[in-house]
């Protein structure tokens, strides 16, 4: 089992720190999911191809980006504990 730094190390890898209202993305997260985006753009992802040409500050892509990078921290985080 993994222990809580492993966990806050994996927190801050994706860029979130976690309030008691939820998970909040730094501007280092917001670069990672933008790489993520790209790559799912190039797949074909249609709603990542939107969020994309949104501009950088439009919070509607900052929301975006913290769901994106909440999905792969999830994704990790419970991959590697199972």
């Amino acid at each position: 089992m993994s222990s809580p730094e492993d966990r806050q190390e994996a927190l801050e890898e994706h860029g979130l720190t976690e309030t008691q209202d939820g998970f909040v993305l730094s501007l280092r997260g917001f670069r990672k999911a933008a790489q993520r985006a790209r790559a799912l753009r190039d797949q074909g992802d249609q709603e990542a191809a939107r969020m994309l040409a949104l501009d950088p500050d439009d919070p509607v892509r900052w929301e975006y980006a913290r769901c994106v990078q909440i999905e792969a921290f999830h994704d990790e985080w419970y991959e590697s504990e199972f």
